[in-house]
């Protein structure tokens, strides 16, 4: 047994002695050959599955038509090795083939067919090499990426424990204060005193209020909010509009488009991103619904703040490792191409 056992060969001829000799010929060898006459629907076999070598002949259907099929198999098929068979020694053609993209070119006679054995064999054979190598290539790379991974982990772990050892657990889950920007009419001012006063009460939340759609695009462009809620009627701009140049403003803040709830019909918030619409509290009756959805986000915030510190801090102790581990990375990525 050798590494080209149970590769598959495809076989294009319009001789039917020919292709039951090469039928048998590379049986022999352990190949799988698939043996056809139309040159197009060998290019549905190639689309369906891989080859590690074609043989072509060159005057299949018609005289010096075969190289119409190398040159789609080069496009196609990059990986496969194409062997031109010739019942003629024409010098032109052959080079035509070379340029074509095949492997080789041999003459249809007795005398080449242990040749052409041995050739398509070992072009097997170095296909079956290649593959192993591709697999084993990217079996390390996968190795070496849950090998990052874990070491991350092991060394977030390590951090979060020296934290609370230290007595700066508290300290370090505390990642600033949530700042929110309330944009709605003075007349009807419900919100923002509703909500300032119920995060106050929690702590680590910061509320400003802004009474027109122009107030509210001036205070933030002084400010940094990390939330925007803005009613859907203002007084000077339409609250959509508002929501668009805020978020043009500071692509970064999450912005929010609501109505008011009444005494007969509940109101709703949604988050703006772009064209998306995503509902954020889809009906609210009160402040509370309001309130619990955003300490949820205030929790993805810190979360994703205490992450951005620990990767800071990981890639100052750890660069040059992580140098020579992208360095090595790219040169497995590369060995794994064919």
């Amino acid at each position: 047994m050798t590494q080209a056992d149970g590769q598959e060969i495809l076989i294009v001829d319009g001789d039917e002695k020919v292709q039951k000799g090469l039928g048998q010929l590379l049986t022999t060898q352990g190949l799988v050959p698939t043996v056809i006459a139309d040159p197009q629907r060998a290019r549905e076999l190639v689309r369906d599955k891989f080859f590690a070598a074609a043989l072509i002949d060159l005057d299949t259907p018609a005289p010096n038509a075969g190289l119409e099929l190398v040159r789609w198999m080069k496009q196609h098929a990059p990986t496969t090795a194409v062997f031109v068979m010739a019942s003629r020694k024409v010098f032109e053609a052959a080079v035509e083939a070379f340029r074509a993209g095949a492997t080789d070119v041999v003459v249809k006679a007795p005398d080449q067919v242990e040749y052409l054995k041995q050739r398509v064999v070992e072009s097997c054979t170095e296909v079956r090499g290649k593959a192993d190598e591709a697999r084993l290539i990217t079996e390390v790379l996968g190795v070496h990426e849950d090998f990052l991974k874990r070491l991350m982990d092991t060394s977030r772990k390590v951090s979060e424990l020296e934290e609370r050892l230290d007595g700066n657990a508290q300290h370090a889950d505390a990642d600033g204060e949530t700042s929110l920007l309330v944009v709605e009419p003075p007349e009807d001012a419900w919100l923002g005193a509703e909500l300032k006063a119920a995060l106050d009460a929690k702590g680590g939340y910061q509320v400003r209020t802004a009474g027109s759609g122009g107030e509210g695009l001036d205070v933030a462009t002084g400010s940094t909010f990390q939330l925007a809620l803005v009613c859907s009627t203002l007084p000077d701009l339409p609250g959509s509009m508002v929501v668009s140049a805020l978020k043009a403003q500071a692509p970064d803040t999450i912005t929010i488009l609501y109505t008011r709830p009444g005494q007969t019909k509940a109101g709703k918030a949604e988050v703006i991103e772009g064209s998306r619409v995503i509902a954020f509290v889809p009906e609210f009756r009160d402040v509370a619904q309001m309130v619990e959805r955003i300490d949820e986000l205030r929790a993805a915030f810190r979360a994703k703040s205490r992450e951005r510190r620990y990767l800071v801090g990981f890639r100052q102790q750890n660069y040059e490792l992580l140098k020579r581990y992208a360095e090595l990375k790219q040169k497995l990525v590369r060995s794994a191409k064919p």
